[in-house]
């Protein structure tokens, strides 16, 4: 499984409805198309736990789509 599949598996994990991730363009934000503040800091911390790794608040706020978040991870992890 790719990546950004992984992250829209977490997506929903964290309660954000089926239909919605389904249609995430990989390449378009997600803060307030899809997700609020809360979500998206929900979001993180399912990204960390799930690929063992810290995301750094300077980071944090650069990654904006799950192509930004799979390009960290496959730097990180």
């Amino acid at each position: 499984m790719n990546v950004v599949n992984e992250l829209k598996e977490l997506m929903s994990k964290i309660g954000i409805q089926d239909s919605i991730v389904n249609e995430v363009n990989p390449a378009m934000p997600l803060a307030g198309r899809v997700m609020d503040s809360l979500a998206y800091s929900a979001f993180l911390a399912a990204v960390e736990e799930r690929y063992g790794i810290r995301i750094l608040d300077r980071y944090a706020l650069k990654l904006k789509s799950l192509n930004d978040f799979a390009n960290f991870i496959n730097t990180e992890a």
